[in-house]
């Protein structure tokens, strides 16, 4: 089988990202099944459910190959490996902010007021595009929140640069600068629906309870989310909106959806084909390893046997030469025999 076929063959058993676009909601599923198939193919079925073996794990066990083969697919692996570590993030990623907002979306529940909630709203405004957890709608205003499922401490600065603290500080984002454009995206999409006026408000609620959070810049609202439903219940307004005007927020939000497909950070294509060809390398590569093998185990064999023939016709030759010196040596005493008794009788006849 060529290698052109071999990777074709590894194709066609990927139905992972199969399909031209993704919504947010599919991505997640998307990216196990992918890694799933990747594991899959790599390793043997039973190996791989029984070691419960991830991405990274389909990494380490394809360089090791290819250091065993000699590193004929360096250029395939090479692409491969930043591929898969960018995916292995998405997936860590995805399962953390799905963890996240499962629990946030649980607490929401038990909110008393009059509320409508919309998840994961994708809006866009010129070339821009952001993505919004969570909007709640009440009576008395609009909240946009931002769920963090952190395990580390948070420190946001003065400025809204939001920080993970531990034994050392590591920047994540300007936190501020991020919900000032989902509220500037939010309102626009209000202002469309002639409703201008409506009071908007970011909070960003945080789902572990064992982590502590500083916060320094005062326009932004932090609170853990077991909390976040009494906050909204006890919010205190001037501004009241009917149920109608709930209801048609609701709908200009849903109207300015981005209409686009989601945006993923990998070509999954071009990824499945670099995987697929990346495996069909290394696998040809070891089928001429191996027939080498043989061959060299092959030759050794006969070349074992050449020598135990030879060895063999040697013993047959000397034990031949052996005989016929004995036989000229009996023949050699017969003579001496022969000479003594006809001296013995010469010496007879004399006398």
């Amino acid at each position: 089988m060529t290698i052109q076929n071999r990777v074709n063959e590894i194709l066609d058993q990927m139905t992972a990202f199969s399909k031209e676009s993704y919504t947010k909601e599919e991505y997640l599923p998307e990216l196990l099944k992918l890694q799933s198939e990747i594991v899959r193919l790599t390793f043997n079925d039973e190996h791989a459910d029984e070691a419960k073996l991830r991405l990274w794990d389909a990494s380490d066990h394809l360089k090791m190959i290819n250091t065993e083969c000699g590193g004929v697919a360096d250029h395939e692996l090479h692409k491969f490996l930043n591929s898969s570590k960018k995916i292995s993030g998405e997936i860590t990623a995805e399962i953390s902010g799905f963890k996240g907002e499962q629990i946030v979306f649980n607490a929401l529940e038990s909110l008393s007021c009059y509320n409508a909630i919309l998840r994961n709203v994708e809006l866009e405004y010129d070339g821009k595009r952001t993505e919004i957890d969570a909007i709640v709608f009440t009576h008395r205003a609009v909240f946009i929140i931002e769920i963090k499922n952190s395990k580390k401490n948070i420190f946001i600065d003065e400025e809204g640069g939001f920080y993970r603290t531990g034994q050392s500080m590591h920047y994540d984002c300007n936190i501020a600068d991020k919900m000032y454009d989902r509220y500037t995206m939010l309102k626009k999409a209000l202002d469309t629906a002639g409703l201008g006026f409506v009071k908007i408000f970011n909070i960003v609620t945080f789902t572990n309870p064992r982590i502590d959070v500083e916060n320094k810049y005062y326009r932004l609202k932090v609170c853990g989310s077991n909390y976040l439903p009494t906050y909204i219940d006890k919010f205190q307004s001037d501004n009241w909106y009917s149920d109608e005007n709930i209801g048609t927020m609701v709908t200009a939000v849903e109207d300015a959806k981005c209409k686009e497909p989601f945006q993923m950070p990998v070509n999954m294509d071009d990824f499945k084909l670099n995987f697929a060809t990346l495996m069909a390398t290394l696998e040809c590569s070891k089928e001429e390893k191996t027939a080498d093998a043989e061959i060299d185990e092959v030759q050794a064999k006969e070349s074992l046997q050449a020598k135990n023939d030879e060895n063999e016709t040697v013993h047959i030759f000397r034990p031949s030469k052996f005989r016929r010196g004995v036989a000229a040596a009996s023949v050699g005493i017969a003579v001496l025999n022969i000479a003594a008794f006809g001296i013995n009788a010469l010496l007879k006849s004399t006398r």
